[in-house]
């Protein structure tokens, strides 16, 4: 049974041997690969590196500090309940450019709305996160990975820096033991404006109606005769009232008729 124990440690050259005939098929070589096309496993965990966010790599060393207590069998164990197969990827740990617009929107929001800066300040990552996904799920949305939103963080508050709760190897999980310096949460959160759905006359209207209210019946009275006069000497032909002059205007298309005073006025010809 000895020889079918592998330490975990020989996978990088594993996965290496595995990978090499599609770099080869596929006719490309890494400046540190040689001619035969199987990269050294230094070069290929720069690569892995290089492609996987910080939270990854957390979590992989913690899980490595506990292997590294197991024995052979538990290794040999572990090996074989190793899941196999494509993975089916996450679409929350795309690239920033590659986000949907509303996935980037509703970070943004969250984040403008909920964090500011403040020098003297520290916020754990993973309180911040966990905050911005249950907004997520307020809103029915698909939330963004840990990665992508420290990114957005970053770019939205470029002055903050990660510190480190704590010293190293303490904590099962590193990303709970990081956080943000420089931010903290809003004391005040300003509610977004909203449309007023009151009926209330605007105040030019308002002055309108005051302005009116303080003629009396006999001076419009007066005011809609000396109009009616003064239509008919321009227009050339006789009205008997005020309306009229309106509802020659409105048909002869010198005013608008596109308005809800000029249908309130052709009303009164369709039901005379």
């Amino acid at each position: 049974l000895s020889f079918l124990i592998l330490p975990l440690q020989d996978h990088s050259a594993m996965a290496d041997e595995e990978l090499s005939p599609q770099a080869t098929k596929k006719g490309t070589l890494s400046p540190g690969s040689s001619r035969s096309g199987v990269a050294e496993p230094g070069t290929l965990l720069q690569k892995l590196q290089g492609n996987i966010s910080k939270t990854v790599q957390n979590k992989v060393d913690a899980i490595l500090q506990d292997v590294q207590k197991f024995s052979d069998s538990d290794k040999l164990y572990l090996y074989l309940q190793l899941p196999s197969g494509p993975s089916l990827g996450d679409r929350s740990s795309l690239d920033l450019s590659l986000l949907s617009a509303a996935e980037y929107m509703h970070a943004c929001n969250w984040i403008r709305n909920h964090l500011e800066e403040h020098a003297d300040t520290c916020l754990p990552k993973q309180d911040v996160y966990d905050a911005y996904r249950q907004y997520c799920d307020n809103l029915c949305c698909h939330p963004l990975c840990a990665a992508n939103f420290g990114k957005i963080i970053r770019e939205i508050f470029p002055n903050i820096k990660a510190r480190r709760l704590g010293g190293r190897g303490q904590s099962k999980y590193p990303f709970h033991t990081y956080c943000y310096s420089g931010i903290r949460r809003k004391t005040v959160v300003s509610l977004p404006p909203l449309p007023s759905l009151d009926l209330k006359v605007t105040e030019s209207q308002h002055t309108e109606l005051t302005d009116l209210q303080s003629y009396t019946s006999e001076v419009m009275e007066a005011a809609c005769a000396l109009t009616c006069d003064w239509a008919e000497k321009i227009l050339k032909r006789s009205f008997n009232n005020i309306v009229e002059v309106a509802q020659f205007l409105i048909q002869q298309h010198i005013i608008s008729s596109r308005s809800a005073r000029a249908d309130l006025v052709m009303a009164m010809v369709v039901s005379g």
